[in-house]
């Protein structure tokens, strides 16, 4: 895990970053700041951090799966190259995720298929990474209702060897009728990236709630998003062989503090049961939530052996994914916090 230092929500009220009133609303104590630190040498740190922790060497890495959010660095290029050049090589397949902030599910999904397929590679490398300083993106204003974005990244290295943790389940599901949810009011094309058209989540959904309500399926959508919700969350937990009352931890994605509560709720879980307590410190981290939360109940020994952990969460699609993981006591992350420096 690489993950910058945060700056406090106060400074950014006293700049007239964040309005008094929707920091005390959210009420997010702070946000991973990576100044001019690129998204793809943040995932080299936080991959070559977990090579290191998983004892698995570069050589034995057959896949690598890079997610992201944001723009990664020059248009035509692929980061994914960069972590190969730097440290695993080119002998394997290196493919870039894009499938929002639920990236670092579909990669884990994808990883765990290719392990399954090809028996003979040792393992695969699962990354995601995001800087959300720059241009055509607020992160103190990326939407009403949507969490300050923090930088960082995560890595984690899976193989059907046994490690600290057992991926126990993995579930998806897609609500495609909320497709333009993320994108409403806007033209497909040109992009609005080469137009220099900043990113309005916030205009964008209040766009598409207007035309739901005009023609009436406002109501049915929001209750199939619900139902898409607990439905994939219901299967994950079903298809792990335990119920939400196993559940020690629940790791959702950044939300301010009533987004969260709610969509709990709904779940069946408790805003205490969750790491909002820890996402709240840190914003978020588009892919990278639930590794660094994960991360930060290991470093921080609040995980034993034989706890299942609930990651779950949606992103634009609408998609929805649940996993659920169990841990099995050797932790290489255990009292080491996540890196802010060394690059």
């Amino acid at each position: 895990m690489f993950l910058p230092a945060a700056r406090n929500i106060e400074s950014a009220v006293e700049q007239g970053l964040v309005p008094a009133a929707t920091a005390a609303e959210y009420d997010l104590s702070g946000v991973a700041v990576a100044g001019r630190i690129s998204a793809p040498e943040m995932a080299l740190a936080a991959a070559q951090e977990a090579l290191k922790g998983s004892g698995v060497s570069a050589e034995d890495i057959g896949l690598l799966l890079y997610a992201g959010v944001w723009h990664q660095g020059p248009d035509g290029w692929g980061p994914q190259a960069y972590l190969q050049r730097h440290l695993l090589g080119d002998d394997l397949l290196a493919v870039e995720v894009r499938n929002g902030c639920n990236g670092t599910f579909s990669a884990l999904e994808l990883a765990a298929g290719y392990l399954k397929a090809f028996p003979e590679i040792p393992a695969a490398l699962v990354t995601a990474s995001d800087n959300f300083g720059t241009p055509l993106i607020d992160r103190w204003n990326p939407g009403e209702g949507v969490a300050y974005l923090g930088d960082g990244a995560s890595a984690v290295v899976v193989s059907t060897a046994p490690g600290f943790a057992e991926l126990s389940s993995l579930c998806s599901a897609t609500f495609s009728e909320m497709e333009e949810a993320h994108r409403g009011g806007e033209p497909l094309f040109p992009p609005n990236a080469t137009t220099a058209t900043a990113l309005d989540y916030g205009a964008r959904s209040a766009a598409f709630q207007r035309k739901a309500e005009e023609d009436g399926s406002w109501v049915r959508l929001l209750l199939g998003h619900q139902r898409h919700n607990v439905e994939c969350t219901e299967r994950a937990l079903e298809e792990a062989g335990v119920t939400a009352g196993d559940i020690r931890h629940v790791l959702i994605h950044g939300m301010p503090r009533r987004a969260a509560s709610s969509y709990l709720k709904i779940l069946g879980f408790s805003l205490e049961r969750s790491t909002w307590d820890f996402s709240r410190t840190v914003g978020h981290l588009g892919a990278s939530d639930h590794l660094a939360a994960l991360h930060h109940l290991l470093a921080t020994n609040r995980l034993e052996a034989g706890d299942h952990v609930l990651l779950c969460g949606f992103s634009p699609g609408v998609t929805y994914k649940a996993a659920v993981v169990r841990i099995l006591g050797t932790d290489p992350t255990r009292n080491r916090e996540a890196q802010a420096s060394g690059l």
